[in-house]
């Protein structure tokens, strides 16, 4: 994995705690467990986010769904890296 993190921070992925990391080269979750998964940034078409809690939100990439802090921060961060992409 790329150490060229521009954001990091913990998540849930499919209810498994792991890192979520954003670097110039794309979105990597990682966990102790199996459900480890990254997405190059040329591959990531939608991104959107939904506020639920005070601080903890949920952020949607493609298809995946991601439970994080200041989920918008993340979405604001991947459309400065890839501008045009759709909601």
């Amino acid at each position: 994995m790329p150490n060229n993190s521009i954001r990091m921070d913990l998540a849930l992925y499919e209810g498994i705690k792991g890192t979520l990391k954003l670097t110039e080269n794309g979105l990597y979750f990682t966990s102790r467990k199996k459900n480890s998964f990254s997405l190059d940034l040329d591959k990531i078409e939608k991104v959107s986010f939904l506020m639920t809690a005070l601080t903890t939100s949920t952020l949607y990439i493609n298809e995946k769904e991601i439970i994080v802090c200041r989920a918008h921060l993340w979405a604001a961060d991947i459309r400065k890296l890839k501008p045009g992409i759709t909601a």
